[in-house]
């Protein structure tokens, strides 16, 4: 691994998401005319915030003061909770109902995972006050608002007014092209709020309800279930394989900074060394003080704040990519719920009806959401491990994942078959019966998408699998402001025959992620935990 360089920029980069920009010469090599987009899938992580405790005291202020107008907002989206779950607590602005979640009996731990999380008396030689701007813990900051903003801003520009994917407003329909989903943490429904607001700015009076999707936690597929006690395990097990593949570079990094005077006792209060994910928790206290501008302490640079969101990655990203089972019970049902909603798009798009299905999905999570996809995107079966890009780190503030389902009739479909392609099994009653790791399509994908003849006057699918009903679709995967490369969709065959293995076919596609899909039956075998029958969500 390297590490980044020691620059503002650089340690911006890694702790604040980039957008690429669009210009003519972006849009006319990634979007050619002959190209076009069918339905898109982005998943983000929340804006900026605070640190989700007050944790080292020495250098963390107990007040944070940047959510003058957030506070303001928040006191409406209190009420309305108030009004939609029926708990009248959620009236009380306090700094542990940041803590709290959409539904009052919401309650997740990752403390066998993540370490202490309780909060700290005020230190001596803090001298920072409580104001009418003072946030609470874990809140997004107006910062935040801001980006997220901005990140609604940067898909209206692209697939509002350059490809034309969406209407221009909520008047003219635009929001039944949209799925909105959440995970109940305020703070991520929040950063939805403000992506809304960037995509559709100041819609005017009568515009369009919009829906907002949000699970309990029991049932929310978009943030690990630490009730699964197997994946609890794994983690922790993550953790020691971490320490042994980058032993040095992460043992050379713990030794800087118990040099630091400020961390040294936070370390000997709360970490054993070689136990505990020590890179990931002083990021989530210095990264919020870097971009909010507040002073770092002696010895916390830019430079080390790149080592920790580098190290970061390491601790939970890079090392799991061996164990796919982990990432299957972390996001399998997110990957597995993803994969039909693509496969339900290129059905739509071809049956060519007046049937209405949301073209835009938009996935407010966390970097728990995000961490888990980026492994499934980068598993390569053959080499028998995860190769991460050199500069990759933590998922920084704002970051954000996009899946385009992608539409080209003119250029010739690769004419080299993959050679795992002749193993399409026949339905999906039998793809469930197969090993994960042989499987070449989730078994969310259903045999009407094989079944089709484009030809039929009636548009009746075929009662025999045709291999050649999908060559139309690609897909291609953005994180923040680059194209993944999957490596399934290296495989000759596997890609655009004009824009490369950037452009996976929808088949390559489906291969890539087809070991991390499970259904909710899978996962709760793997997960070797009882959950209480299915109840409707809050949807």
């Amino acid at each position: 691994m390297t590490t980044p360089s020691n620059s503002d920029e650089t340690t911006l980069n890694s702790i604040q998401a980039r957008l690429p920009k669009l210009t003519r010469d972006f849009i006319a090599e990634h979007y050619p005319q002959h190209i076009s987009v069918v339905h898109v899938d982005l998943l983000t992580r929340h804006g900026e915030r605070t640190p989700v405790a007050h944790r080292i005291p020495e250098i963390s202020p107990k007040n944070w003061n940047f959510c003058a107008t957030g506070n303001l907002l928040h006191q409406d989206f209190l009420r309305s909770v108030g009004r939609y779950t029926s708990d009248p607590d959620t009236s009380k602005d306090t700094v542990h109902q940041w803590q709290n979640h959409i539904f009052k009996r919401d309650s997740r731990s990752g403390g066998t995972v993540f370490g202490v999380s309780s909060a700290e008396a005020q230190h001596p030689n803090d001298s920072s006050q409580s104001t009418s701007a003072t946030c609470g813990f874990g809140q997004i900051t107006d910062l935040g608002r801001q980006s997220m903003t901005a990140l609604g801003a940067h898909m209206r520009a692209l697939y509002v007014d350059t490809l034309g994917l969406l209407p221009a407003s909520l008047q003219s329909g635009g929001g039944d092209d949209l799925y909105l989903r959440t995970t109940s943490y305020t703070r991520a429904l929040e950063s939805l709020q403000q992506t809304l607001g960037g995509l559709y700015p100041d819609p005017p009076a009568g515009s369009q309800t919009l829906r907002i999707h949000v699970r309990p936690s029991e049932r929310d597929n978009m943030f690990p279930d630490f009730n699964c006690k197997n994946m609890v395990r794994q983690l922790v097990r993550l953790n020691t394989q971490s320490l042994e593949r980058v032993a040095d570079e992460y043992k050379q990094l713990y030794e800087d900074m118990l040099k630091i005077p400020s961390l040294k006792s936070f370390f000997d209060k709360e970490f054993n060394s070689g136990k505990a994910r020590v890179a990931i928790s002083v990021l989530d206290i210095v990264a919020p003080m870097r971009v909010h501008g507040l002073p770092l302490p002696e010895g916390v640079d830019d430079k080390l704040i790149s080592r920790l969101s580098h190290m970061a990655a390491a601790e939970y990203l890079h090392s799991g990519w061996d164990m796919a089972a982990l990432t299957r019970m972390q996001l399998g049902r997110l990957v597995y719920e993803l994969a039909g909603k693509m496969a339900s798009a290129v059905e739509t798009d071809r049956a060519n009806t007046s049937i209405q299905q949301p073209r835009f999905g938009i996935y407010s999570g966390h970097d728990t959401t995000l961490a888990p996809l980026l492994a499934a995107f980068g598993y390569n079966a053959a080499a028998h491990e995860h190769r991460a890009p050199k500069d990759l780190v933590w998922p920084p503030f704002g970051a954000s994942i996009r899946i385009e389902l992608l539409k080209d009739t003119t250029t010739p479909h690769p004419t080299v078959q993959p050679e795992w392609e002749g193993s399409q099994a026949d339905s999906t009653a039998n793809i469930s019966k197969i090993p994960f790791e042989k499987r070449i399509r989730p078994s969310s994908v259903p045999d009407s998408l094989y079944r089709w003849l484009p030809r039929r006057a009636n548009g009746r699918p075929s009662a025999q699998m045709n291999p050649r009903a999908t060559r139309d679709y690609y897909v291609r995967i953005w994180y923040n402001d680059r194209v993944l490369r999957l490596p399934t969709c290296r495989d000759p065959g596997a890609h655009h025959s004009q824009l490369g293995p950037a452009v996976c076919t929808l088949d390559g596609f489906f291969k890539q992620i087809a070991r991390f899909a499970s259904s909710d039956k899978e996962t709760r075998s793997e997960c070797q935990t009882t959950h209480s029958p299915d109840e409707p969500s809050r949807e």
